[in-house]
């Protein structure tokens, strides 16, 4: 086949994209597999680095994850997937490398594991590398620090997601590493992020200056190692204490700190054995072929960087058709280069040349004899692939696949949203006024806004109101579907023409059928495999109605979750699910609990439930531990009714989110479902 070019690689027709490079790695190309290692050896390095934090472990676990990507490349189906396909590996090796150090099976679960001092050495852990090699400064540094603090569960996450926010990952990249579907990703990352802030809290307080009195009594018997304990004892300390509490109100939420943030670059540890002959005595080695012991590679990944430390050499190969060391896995000697003392990846710019690549941060770390004042080269970046070229030649067309859908996991957080906006602010629609002023939701940056705004309180999908097909609210749910599949959040409605018309079954039957344009999609909610719908009803519904839906829903195949009414729970015929939907707390034992606001009514003159944020917060809390299926808000964003938590003027908070979101968002992330 046509070599590779390090200045771009080509094929007869064209440059090679990053698929080509994939396909070309499958066959046993040993300049494409050279070429992946020198472009994702970054990426990995940076997800197991925040993930462990233990440089003693770093290393081998890397190398590990690289001879697995290079034995098992050949088997990838799809190599459009190439790069899903090595985080989730990467995610497994760390898990099965936490199991391990711990003394336990390689398979047992990682739940519980809270000490991370039991990996991390505070003195000098990959937050040093971070922190020193990418000269982070002020709230930067103290988001790295923070990630000490974490639980073993968060640090692996926190480890995919910070690539997210710094724009190296996808979030569908992270739910399939994390190997969830997407709405509970994003419950899992709202978590995950309001403990980092709790983090953030903590490492503040220890920073400050001066320090607040209290803390010698607080820090008694601390031996000054970051763990689990000890992180909880401060972050309730710093709650409750004015002085330590006001030292967070300029702060910037982590994500913006990240954003565009380069990868840490990699050690020259890990560069040791390719320029050390290594490669070259892998290259002469038998080859650990056919029947021969794929274990052999992998004994040799463990304990290869603390040999390196050590000035150990060794070879060994990997087989397969290809003759490769460990060595060599992590060589990829055509693709770095020493030059003037520093270390530069010259490899990722598939299918363009070097000179016309995006700049990004430099992939290794410059070596130690590097003048401080010398340029670093900035190389391609290694972890965003280019868009795959067309083919040439014309391809057989395969046959359209149903879209996977994945089912939530119980309980379900959700808010009740109208997409009733601009039209419904008019004319005195509301006692209140949004932040976002007198928004559209026809506007694809209003949806987006909400969505995030949801997520941050916790919250996984949003049951929009819905008429009927070909009304205002049906026009508008495909814009809901298109950003939340781009989010990570899901969608479903609530059938309103149920409280107001009683529609007859075939009536049901044919609005079911019609939605399924929408709920067949993976961003529709879903509950054991079966798309989900909520039901509105009026006071005076009952066991007919159960009925009826019962009958309409036998040829659909629909979760159908009906609002209770007196006496719901001895109807002959049960839907899958009940909810009410109230302007205060209600909670329906084993179905749904729900919480509201207030209640103001545009058209009268006082609330009938006024405001109260601390009965809220109170109210938040009994529906997170209630234990129920379904725990939902009413409303995020009806304002007619005044049951809205949506950011207005008239609640506003620093975090941009407002008061509600912002008790939503610490109670639900100190509360998991």
């Amino acid at each position: 086949m046509t070599q590779f070019s390090r200045s771009g690689q080509h094929r007869p027709d064209g440059p090679w994209t990053p698929v080509d490079v994939v396909r070309a790695a499958r066959t046993g190309d040993q300049q494409a597999l050279d070429a992946l290692v020198a472009d994702y050896l970054p990426l990995v390095y940076n997800i197991v680095g925040r993930a462990l934090n233990s440089p003693a472990d770093i290393d081998d676990v890397v190398q590990e994850i690289m001879l697995q990507m290079i034995r098992d490349v050949r088997k990838l189906q799809d190599p459009e997937a190439f790069r899903s396909w090595l985080v989730a590996i990467a995610m497994r090796q760390v898990r099965k490398h936490w199991r391990i150090r711990r003394g336990e099976p390689a398979t047992a679960p990682i739940e519980g594991l809270e000490e991370t001092a039991l990996l991390a050495d505070p003195g000098a852990d990959f937050v040093d590398l971070t922190v020193t090699e990418l000269s982070l400064s002020d709230q930067r540094q103290e988001v790295a620090e923070a990630t000490r603090w974490l639980d073993a569960g968060d640090r692996q996450l926190l480890s995919l997601w910070w690539l997210e926010a710094a724009g190296q990952l996808t979030r569908s990249e992270l739910a399939a590493a994390m190997d969830l579907p997407m709405p509970q990703t994003a419950v899992r990352v709202q978590r995950m992020k309001a403990q980092l802030e709790t983090a953030r809290a903590v490492v503040r307080s220890l920073k400050a200056v001066p320090r607040c009195p209290e803390h010698d009594t607080v820090l008694r018997g601390w031996d000054g190692r970051p763990a689990g304990l000890w992180r909880k004892r401060i972050a309730r300390h710093v709650r409750g204490c004015a002085q330590c509490a006001g030292l967070g109100r300029q702060t910037v939420p982590a994500e913006r700190l990240l954003s565009g943030l380069a990868l840490t670059p990699v050690p020259l540890v890990l560069l040791t054995l390719a320029r050390s002959g290594v490669v070259g005595a892998a290259a002469g080695g038998a080859a650990i072929g056919g029947g021969g012991s794929a274990a052999a590679g992998r004994t040799v990944a463990r304990g290869a960087g603390r040999a390196a430390r050590t000035g150990s050499r060794s070879a060994h190969a990997w087989g397969g058709g290809v003759s490769l060391g460990k060595a060599a896995v992590l060589a990829s000697a055509a693709s770095v280069v020493l030059v003037g003392g520093a270390v530069a990846c010259t490899g990722g710019a598939f299918g363009h040349d070097a000179k016309n690549a995006p700049q990004a941060a430099p992939s290794v770390r410059a070596a130690a004899t590097a003048p401080e004042s010398a340029p670093v080269a900035k190389p391609p970046s290694p972890s965003k692939p280019a868009p795959s070229a067309k083919a040439s030649a014309p391809k057989p067309v395969a046959p359209a696949k149903a879209p996977t859908v994945s089912s939530a996991k119980l309980p379900v957080r959700a808010a009740f949203y109208y997409p009733w906006y601009s039209e419904n602010f008019a004319n005195g629609g509301s006692k209140y006024k949004p932040s976002a002023g007198y928004y559209s939701v026809d506007d694809p940056a209003t949806v987006d806004r909400q969505i995030k705004d949801m997520q941050y309180g916790g919250l996984e999908a949003g049951i929009s109101s819905w008429w009927g097909a070909g009304k205002r609210e049906d026009k508008r749910l495909p814009l809901l579907m298109s950003e939340g599949a781009k989010l990570g959040f899901s969608w479903t409605v609530y059938y309103e023409e149920e409280a107001y018309s009683n529609p007859s079954v075939a009536t049901i039957t044919s609005d079911l059928s019609y939605l399924r344009k929408y709920s067949d999609q993976p961003t529709w909610l879903h509950i054991d495999g079966k798309p989900v719908v909520f039901v509105y009803a009026s006071g005076d519904d009952g066991c007919a109605m159960a009925t009826r839906w019962a009958q309409a829903n036998r040829t659909e195949g629909y979760y159908v979750v009906l609002k209770v009414f007196g006496g719901y729970r001895s109807c002959a015929d049960q839907p899958q699910g009940w909810h009410q939907y109230e302007s205060g707390l209600d909670i329906q034992q084993g179905y749904s609990a729900v919480l509201s606001p207030g209640f103001w009514k545009n058209d009268a003159a006082t609330p009938t439930v006024p405001r109260d944020l601390a009965r809220f917060r109170s109210d938040a809390t009994a529906v997170a531990t209630s234990g129920a299926p379904f725990q939902l808000v009413v409303t995020y964003n009806e304002w007619g009714e005044g049951t809205a938590v949506e950011s207005a003027t008239a609640w506003p908070s620093s975090s941009g989110h407002g008061a509600y979101m912002d008790i939503l968002h610490q109670v639900f992330g100190a509360h998991p479902g």
